[in-house]
């Protein structure tokens, strides 16, 4: 049996303008219009991804929303207008939402005439319509148990990160101590150098004042030697000076003896001179003058 569905085609952007030509539907239809969609990419048909679902965001002419799901065939989305999409004459807007791992792609707007029907039924009123309300109840079920998952992932993550933050906070104390231990070091090696070298500095003064003592005590040696022989050669020449004065003191002890019996002889000359012997008497006299005249005087 043929079917009486009717469906129309329509190219709508996804970055640009909104198509030019209206989408044309009869008031009071029920399931028997049906939309094909294809979807345009800088002006290049767009390859829906695998894995994408798609639906309608719809407002009717009398402002009422509609929130329909829509069926994907091949590259096209599928959609069916409903009774309560066609329910008020006017001009409705549109636009395709495809949606994939949390994530929409919305179309460029597109724009429905929806011409009056000339006889009217009672009993159908335009209102809302949210027939892919239980699909978002369900996504939404899901995104929360997903969530959920997540948040426990997120959790044990977090405990995780909170331990890793308190070993890095006791290995960063640590490393401070170290630190410090290793300033501590560098100072009391810095303090161990400058004694190294100020020990190095004496020491090589004390060679130095080795040396020099060392030179003196030779040149003291070296002089005390000198004095030693000085020494012996002034005992020795003092010896002989003792010996020479000694004999020298024995010379003039004889010179004395000697001067004493010279002068004893001079007496004896000088009285010899003074004085005259008699042989034929055997008297000697004293020879004077008194006031010019020459005098012999017996002496006893």
């Amino acid at each position: 049996m043929a079917d009486i569905t009717i469906t129309q085609k329509i190219t709508i952007e996804l970055d640009g303008k909104s198509p030019f030509e209206y989408v044309v539907m009869k008031q009071g239809d029920k399931g028997s219009r049906i939309l094909a969609v294809s979807l345009l990419q800088n002006k290049q048909p767009y390859e829906i991804p695998t894995g994408c679902t798609a639906r309608i965001k719809y407002y009717k002419p009398d402002g009422n929303p509609v929130l329909n799901d829509c069926t994907l065939s091949g590259n096209e989305i599928l959609v069916t207008y409903t009774e309560q999409m066609l329910a008020a004459a006017g001009v409705g807007k549109g636009e395709i939402v495809l949606l994939k791992n949390g994530k929409e792609l919305k179309s460029a707007t597109y724009y429905t005439k929806i011409v009056e029907t000339v006889y009217k039924t009672e009993g159908l009123t335009s209102d809302k319509e949210f027939l892919s309300v239980a699909t978002v109840l369900n996504d939404m079920d899901q995104a929360a148990q997903k969530a959920t998952a997540e948040a426990k992932i997120a959790e044990a993550a977090a405990a995780t990160a909170t331990e890793k933050a308190q070993a890095a906070g006791t290995a960063a104390g640590k490393a401070t101590t170290a630190a410090e231990a290793a300033d501590r070091a560098k100072a009391n090696a810095d303090a161990a150098t400058k004694a190294a070298n100020e020990a190095k500095t004496n020491a090589e003064k004390a060679t130095e004042a080795t040396k020099a003592a060392i030179k003196n005590a030779e040149e003291a040696t070296e002089t005390a030697n000198a004095s030693a022989s000085g020494a012996d050669i002034a005992k020795t020449n003092a010896e002989k000076a003792t010996q020479s004065a000694n004999m020298a003191a024995g010379d003039a002890q004889k010179a004395t003896t000697a001067a004493k019996a010279a002068a004893a002889a001079c007496e004896g000359i000088a009285a010899g001179i003074n004085t005259i012997a008699d042989t034929t008497t055997g008297k000697t006299y004293t020879i004077g003058v008194d006031a010019g005249r020459i005098y012999l005087e017996a002496r006893d």
